[in-house]
């Protein structure tokens, strides 16, 4: 679960990360460093109950996999 002080230690991010450029996208998941942490972003459209969000790419999906076995394999 993302908590208030997570969304202030993010904020210099887009409200929708679904909108950031691949770089960028890379850097706000580089900033993760908790599995909970992950989970929110990776559903937030669950979290913020806000199915209108854009749904991820393909290529961000594919780095959020990513970012979870580095999470998960002590990166």
């Amino acid at each position: 679960m993302i908590y208030e002080a997570d969304l202030k230690r993010l904020s210099w991010k887009a409200p929708d990360y679904s909108k950031l450029k691949e770089k960028e996208f890379v850097r706000a998941l580089k900033d993760i460093h908790t599995i909970e942490e992950l989970e929110g972003i990776a559903n937030r459209r669950k979290w913020l109950n806000n199915h209108q969000l854009q749904t991820w790419s393909d290529w961000q999906r594919e780095a959020i996999i990513n970012r979870k076995w580095e999470l998960e394999n002590g990166g």
